[in-house]
């Protein structure tokens, strides 16, 4: 079995075209001439943090998407599957019909439900068809702490931050507050701040903390499914 999940590998892979940029302002600061290229120095650590921010996402829903893969693909029975997961499988529908307020309307999203996810929610066996994560991954974005731990709740793990503190330590905390700064950073500048930025160096401990996060993502996230799911690693 290999240590990680093949999402992590791919996700380390893509940090390469963070690493360029950063690698770029880094040399234009080392430059007699920083002060002249000062603003792009900026705008390239700038678009150093957005990319970090949606790679972080894009792992985490990658992962989410690998694992419902391989609970369809490993026949896992429903009755393992805690609830919440069901909801989140058909939540824009479930959601549709909370929201009605006619008869002729929620009777309209209750046959929608019924026609796409009623054979999804029985007890027993597996999936009778692959579970669609487009639906699974609605409402997950801006990768914070708090909404990664939400995410994997989804699949029934509760116990998400407590392990990680475990896991990491004394450098539990500092991570969790890294990644969070990320995303408010992020969070910034797309709401154009242009006061949001960083410089090469700090880009550089963002990408650390990154893999140092999501490779601890990966494996406590692996152990958990094994022990209550499938294996997810290869």
């Amino acid at each position: 079995m290999t240590r990680f999940t093949p999402v992590y590998g791919e996700f380390v892979d893509r940090l390469g075209e963070i690493s360029l940029l950063r690698s770029k302002a880094a040399a234009l600061a080392q430059t007699t001439r920083a002060v002249r290229h000062r603003a792009e120095i900026s705008a390239l650590c700038r678009g150093s943090v957005v990319l970090l921010s949606s790679h972080i996402e894009a792992y985490v829903k990658e992962l989410g998407e690998h694992t419902l893969d391989a609970i369809y693909d490993n026949g896992v029975c429903r009755s393992k599957i805690s609830l919440p997961f069901f909801y989140h499988l058909s939540r824009a529908r479930i959601e549709n019909v909370r929201s009605g307020s006619q008869p002729a309307n929620i009777a309209s999203h209750m046959r929608s439900f019924v026609e796409h996810d009623a054979t999804m929610w029985g007890s027993q066996g597996g999936f009778p068809t692959p579970i669609v994560a487009y639906d699974f991954n609605g409402g997950f974005s801006n990768p914070s702490f708090d909404k990664v731990k939400a995410y994997l709740g989804r699949f029934g793990y509760e116990n998400f931050r407590r392990d990680f503190m475990r896991r990491l330590g004394r450098a539990a905390q500092p991570t969790i507050t890294g990644l969070d700064q990320i995303v408010d950073t992020r969070n910034s500048i797309a709401h154009g701040d242009p006061s949001a930025t960083k410089t090469p160096a700090e880009v550089k401990d963002m990408i650390t903390l990154a893999k140092v996060f999501c490779r601890t993502v990966d494996t406590l996230f692996a152990e958990w499914c094994s022990a209550n799911l499938c294996k997810i690693r290869r």
